[in-house]
């Protein structure tokens, strides 16, 4: 363990002075040590080593996996938008990471967007206790999956951010009113929630 904390340390150290975007830790760096093909180890043992020693690479598949997809959303009656919608308030509200995700439209002119962001340092329910939207506080009950959920509406533009691991997700609906906005994002919290990473 000690060994493990040293190989995180060193690696967190390292980026300190890098933003917190994922895909940049994917290059190896120069000079990086290669395991000897005499060492000997099965290809399982050397699987969970590695993962254990690269831990950006796992939250970075979780951070994917918990996207919502096409299929996901079929029930929903919606269409992936060509361009991400910007930013309600909330989501620039959330620490900066590796976000993920897109914008689908409803027939009615109403919009999804999912913004889902991994977290290297910190586990997403730490980074969601720090978080303070524009608006009013939305009550909603926290989805199986979740280990952590808040949401806030502003306007007509209600968003729900569930916490589970590493991962953050985040839900924002503009609609026509603030109650139509509301009842979607909660609709579609527990959809969200199963999608995040067991802890």
């Amino acid at each position: 363990m000690v060994v493990l904390a040293a190989v995180v340390l060193t690696g967190l150290t390292g980026c300190a002075d890098r933003p917190n975007d994922l895909e940049t830790y994917y290059d190896k760096p120069a000079g990086a040590a290669t395991p000897s093909a005499t060492t000997p180890a099965t290809s399982s043992s050397v699987s969970v080593e590695q993962a254990a020693a690269n831990p950006v690479n796992h939250i970075a598949e979780d951070v994917a996996a918990a996207v919502l997809t096409k299929s996901d959303l079929a029930s929903e009656g919606v269409r992936e938008a060509a361009a991400r919608a910007a930013n309600g308030s909330c989501f620039d509200a959330v620490p900066a990471g590796d976000p993920r995700g897109s914008t689908w439209l409803y027939t009615s002119g109403s919009s999804l967007t999912q913004q889902v962001t991994g977290y290297l340092d910190r586990t997403a329910a730490e980074v969601l206790a720090q978080v303070a939207c524009d608006g009013q506080q939305l009550t909603i009950a926290r989805p199986a999956g979740a280990e952590a959920a808040r949401a806030w509406c502003d306007g007509t533009t209600c968003t729900v951010l569930l916490a589970g691991g590493h991962v953050l997700s985040g839900l924002q609906v503009t609609a026509s009113t603030q109650t139509r906005a509301a009842d979607a994002v909660k609709g579609l919290a527990a959809l969200a929630a199963e999608k995040l990473p067991s802890s």
